[in-house]
């Protein structure tokens, strides 16, 4: 989930300079004026970097710089009547219907991310392949490791074509649904925040795009990962 300007500003320039104006007036500093000044820009920065850290790790930032907000033809208005938004719908539900009476296989790898051979800080937790009756692939499903050692779902559903259509992405407190037309370019992205939606900014360079094609799905499936696999 992304920042938006305003919200940037009080992290990069708004919390700085309170955790700065805190830090002037301890009580120990005001007997060492000299160590004052000199320590003073250094918290400044600090804190500011500290802020770009998490920003980084947490997806605030990332892709942002130097692009263009993303622009749609669906308004939020009535997104979920759009002719292009309900065909996308329908895919989603025919694939969750196939799943449903086991018309679709589901293969699933987990992963043990607490075992000391993980080699990444966000290991994958567990990766499922959705194959329909013609063995094409339908939908991925990774399980991510992030910060705080929570787990972030991510789902990309596939029409028949192999064209990436419809993107979930579940970070527990929200969520982010991206949809895309049948020559897999992004059209219409939302945010939902319990009862409330906001209009999304996403573009096929972003990593949730990502794998974009059935092909890249299955073989992002079988690659390895960072830790050793769970074996049945």
């Amino acid at each position: 989930m992304r920042l938006s300007l305003s919200e940037a500003i009080i992290v990069l320039l708004a919390l700085p300079s309170v955790a700065t104006i805190l830090f002037w007036r301890l009580p120990i500093l005001r007997r060492h004026r000299v160590a004052r000044w000199l320590l003073a820009p250094g918290a400044y920065l600090g804190v500011v970097a500290l802020g770009i850290i998490v920003g980084i790790s947490l997806g605030w930032f990332t892709g942002d710089i130097g692009r263009r907000p993303a622009q749609y033809a669906v308004k939020m208005e009535n997104w979920k009547n759009d002719p292009h938004v309900k065909e996308v719908q329908a895919i989603y539900d025919e694939l969750r219907a196939g799943v449903k009476d086991n018309r679709y296989e589901i293969k699933t790898r987990n992963f043990d991310v607490e075992s000391s051979l993980c080699s990444s800080p966000y290991p994958i937790n567990s990766k499922s392949l959705v194959e329909d009756e013609a063995n094409r692939v339908r939908m991925l499903k990774i399980v991510q490791v992030i910060s705080h050692r929570e787990l972030l779902p991510v789902e990309r559903y596939y029409d028949t074509a192999g064209k990436l259509r419809f993107v979930y992405v579940d970070y527990g407190s929200n969520n982010v649904r991206i949809y895309l037309n049948a020559e897999g370019k992004v059209f219409w992205a939302v945010e939902q925040d319990g009862h409330r939606f906001t209009v999304g900014d996403y573009t096929n360079e972003d990593w949730q795009i990502q794998p974009s094609d059935a092909a890249e799905a299955k073989e992002g499936f079988r690659s390895d990962e960072s830790c050793p696999e769970v074996k049945k």
